[in-house]
């Protein structure tokens, strides 16, 4: 009797926490999702909601001469109350031969995508050097929604059942894709993980410029009982409607618009995800990214490219082996958990006439003449003037 009333008291609490987290973000200024009441259910930790998403830090690549990004990250950060650490930018010219893997005809490949590789490579150090359970890393031209902190308290929870030991949600065993509207899914058997967003998890890939859904044929590793499954976020406000879901040039495909009603959001496995706007890291993914892409193999595609096939099992072997030809063993073995969200939730901002600072950005996104960030509906960069002034925020994708 007096386990459950402790346990009560701890559910109540936990709602009340939440509550009052929510409302003291709306007295600052940040708006929150409200559509679904139901779905941003009290098991979701109230962790996601502090200052760090959930995480233990939030780091930002920077290149020193960036100034503009730096100040531009800087409010950016400070309006959604943010606290970030800036991890230095590596100029592609400061990084010899000699230490990037492989042989001579292996390193012909772009300077800037030398300095990126060894810029996340830093980051991968501080996060094990300092033990952090997990991190964000975010580019500095990365742009978010202001409703961020409410999209991942649902996003934790749609991420539920690809980052749980045990997974009790699975699919059919024909290898057909499952949806799961995410008022469906099982509470998660505790709240002792040291993550919010699960116990099991290498990457989560929350900013990206393109994505695909993993289906029977595109898997490149034995299947899973959440390889095919597909959680469901519908009638999500802060989803552009199918208009201004226009696929980027970079994407393989983009079926979100086609597949799913308007506003719906859906959260998977990643697959043949390309850019890193923003991508989240456990201790043990972090381990496993430095040992593969600092340590053993060749660097010959841009980091985002690498990322994205190790994510995609291309480093393990069919037996789910982790490369060498021995089954991984314990917590980390395996092929990696990679769980992605589209549309993303970070996403590029251009300016006018913006250029990457590794290459050129191609496609029809880029406009000299006009400011814009694909995917996001309420821009903290677009609504940064208003949001310092007081003004009213603007919708850059309405419905109209």
């Amino acid at each position: 009797m007096i386990v459950g009333h402790r346990a009560a008291a701890i559910a109540f609490f936990g709602i009340i926490t939440v509550i009052l987290i929510i409302q003291s973000l709306r007295l600052h200024g940040v708006p929150t999702i409200r559509h679904v009441g139901s779905q941003l259910s009290s098991e979701t930790s109230a962790d996601v909601l502090n200052t760090t998403l959930g995480f233990q830090k939030i780091f930002v690549i920077n290149l020193p001469e960036r100034t503009d990004r730096h100040d531009a990250m800087t409010l950016a950060a400070a309006l959604t109350n943010l606290q970030i650490t800036w991890a230095k930018g590596v100029p592609g010219s400061e990084v010899p031969d000699k230490v990037v893997l492989g042989e001579d005809w292996e390193k012909s490949i772009l300077r800037g995508n030398k300095g990126s590789w060894r810029a996340h490579m830093n980051v991968l150090n501080t996060i094990i050097d300092q033990n952090l359970t997990s991190a964000l890393i975010l580019e500095d031209d990365a742009d978010w929604d202001i409703r961020l902190k409410s999209q991942l308290h649902i996003f934790a929870r749609a991420a539920q059942p690809f980052t749980q030991h045990n997974p009790r949600t699975t699919t059919p065993s024909d290898d057909k894709v499952t949806n799961l509207p995410i008022t469906s899914i099982p509470s998660p058997p505790n709240q002792s993980s040291s993550s919010p967003y699960g116990q099991n998890w290498d990457v989560l890939w929350l900013g990206h410029c393109g994505t695909n859904f993993p289906t029977s044929t595109t898997l490149t590793t034995p299947p899973t009982n959440t390889s095919l499954l597909r959680v469901t976020i519908p009638n999500d406000p802060t989803v552009p409607s199918p208009q201004h879901l226009k696929a980027h040039p970079f994407a393989l495909q983009d079926q979100l618009a086609e597949l799913y009603p308007p506003h719906t959001r859906v959260v998977h496995p990643s697959s043949g995800t390309i850019c890193t706007q923003a991508y989240a890291v456990s201790q043990q993914g972090a381990r496993k990214l430095l040992w593969r892409f600092g340590v053993k193999e060749a660097l010959t595609k841009g980091w985002d490219l690498a990322l994205g096939e190790w994510c995609d099992g291309a480093f393990f072997g069919v037996d789910g082996s982790n490369g060498n030809g021995k089954q991984g063993k314990g917590k980390g073995g395996g092929a990696p958990v990679c769980v992605t969200v589209q549309p993303p939730l970070f996403s590029h901002h251009f300016g006018k006439g913006a250029a990457s600072d590794i290459t050129a950005p191609g496609g029809g996104f880029v406009n000299k003449d006009k400011e814009m960030t694909p995917y996001v509906r309420w821009s903290v960069r677009l609504n940064m003037g208003r949001l310092v002034e007081g003004g009213e925020v603007r919708d850059q994708w309405p419905d109209e």
